[in-house]
Formats: structure tokens, C-alpha cells, sequence
């Protein structure tokens, strides 16, 4: 991923690049955010750290934290219904969800394994979550900041590895404060992002594994309505 300190790198030695990064976190405030403890998952973190750029609100602020901490509600429900009362054969509403429509680009970039639906993509994608918040929460990735950009609602950069990738995103805070964007939009934009670094790549658009994940959380699992168009979803998406 790009650090913001390129000219830095090109001339500085470690410890000077350390003392970049570290003197560059001054513009932005650090937050705390509480993890579930989904029944069958290990070793997850009680906590989340990220680096909120001073420039937004604090209603910005606000919707963004919130915005992260539905995003694990969400993981962490997939695991409860796939736990199943401890026998961990369920299927999710959201890998069922998922499944109906979901038929292309079912693997991340790292994996050479097939995957054969979008059941199984939605396994693989909530068990990469659980390692971006394990690393994240365990501090063993790079700070995860949030900056401000003009474009889009939620931009990350599609991750090529599967260890140590810091969730970092750029957000717009203008669709912060629109109306336009209700609470599960945002969650599904930000899940969006989140499986951008979990590995997925686009194009956003229907039978993507990476819109149709994100467009189920956005209809809270809700079969399709024949007269809303997806773009009415994934125009919140990179």
C-alpha cells in the first residue's frame, strides 16, 4: 500500500521513515473500537484501533465508527448462524444471501485454490476479515487511517497479500453528511472497502462477488426488488 511517506522512503533511512510515520499520525485522532466474540472463532481481538483524520466532523467521525462497528456486527452474525449451536455447519444468511446472485470473481487475488460459489467465497471472505481484524486489533499491521477524499463514498485499494494489511480507507465526507446515505448503505460501501483489502477485486457491478456481499447487507439480506436497479447500491461503492 502507498504510505504517505513516498518522498520519505526515497530518502531516508528506517529510523528516520519511522519517525515520519509516527510525526504524520499527529493529524489524526485515534479510535477504539469493540469487537464481538463470535462463538467458534479464535484469538479475536477485544479491540480495534483506527487513525480517524482530524478534518472530519465529529458527526463524521460519529458515522464512521459506526459504520465499522456495524460492519463486525455483520461478520460476527455470520459466524453465529454458521456455529449453529456448536456444530458449525450453518449457512449464514448472508453466504445464502450471497449465493443467489453472486457467480464471478468468487477468489481473492492471494488464493490459488478454486472456489466453487459464493457460499464458500463468503467463508473465505469472513475468515480473511477475522485475520485483518486479528492483525489490526493485535497490532502486527501498519495503522489503519481513515482520510478525506472528494470522490466516491469509500476507497481501499485491492490488498495482494493475506497477512499484515492495514485497513486503511479514504472516505467522503460530503456523503457523510448526505441523507442519501442511510446506515446500511454505509455499511455495505464500508464492506465494500473491507474486501477490497481482504483480496477481492471489481468491477462493482451485478454477479460480482465484491457488489453482490456488500449489496446483501445493504437490503439486509432481502431477496432483490425487481424495481430497484443495483446501481442504486453500487453507486456507494468505489
Amino acid at each position: 500500500m502507498k504510505s504517505t511517506c513516498t518522498k520519505c522512503q526515497q530518502t531516508c533511512l528506517k529510523k528516520c521513515l519511522k519517525k515520519c510515520k509516527k510525526k504524520s499520525l499527529k493529524d489524526y485522532t485515534k479510535v477504539t473500537i469493540t469487537v464481538p466474540q463470535p462463538q467458534g472463532v479464535k484469538n479475536v481481538p477485544a479491540t480495534m484501533y483506527f487513525y480517524i483524520h482530524k478534518s472530519f466532523t465529529v458527526k463524521q467521525k460519529q458515522r464512521i465508527k459506526d459504520g465499522i462497528s456495524d460492519v463486525l456486527i455483520f461478520w460476527a452474525n455470520h459466524y453465529v448462524e454458521k456455529w449453529a449451536g456448536g456444530t458449525n455447519t450453518g449457512t449464514s444468511q448472508l453466504a445464502l444471501c450471497t449465493n443467489r446472485y453472486a457467480t464471478k470473481k468468487l477468489k481473492p487475488v492471494w488464493s490459488k485454490s478454486s472456489v466453487p460459489n459464493a457460499i464458500v467465497a463468503t467463508n473465505v471472505a469472513m475468515n480473511q476479515i477475522t485475520q485483518l481484524i486479528r492483525d489490526n486489533g493485535f497490532k502486527k499491521s501498519p495503522p489503519a487511517t481513515i482520510d478525506p477524499q472528494s470522490l466516491t463514498t469509500i476507497y481501499a485499494p485491492t490488498a495482494s497479500t493475506k497477512r499484515r494489511v492495514p485497513l486503511s480507507l479514504r472516505i467522503n465526507p460530503k456523503q457523510l453528511d448526505s441523507a442519501a446515505l442511510g446506515d446500511l448503505d454505509l455499511t455495505g460501501s464500508m464492506l465494500h472497502a473491507w474486501l477490497h483489502r481482504a483480496g477481492w477485486t471489481d468491477p462493482k457491478i451485478t454477479s460480482y462477488f465484491i457488489s453482490e456481499c456488500p449489496m446483501c447487507v445493504m437490503r439486509f439480506y432481502k431477496p432483490k426488488n425487481p424495481n430497484v436497479r443495483d446501481s442504486s447500491y453500487y453507486k456507494f461503492f468505489d
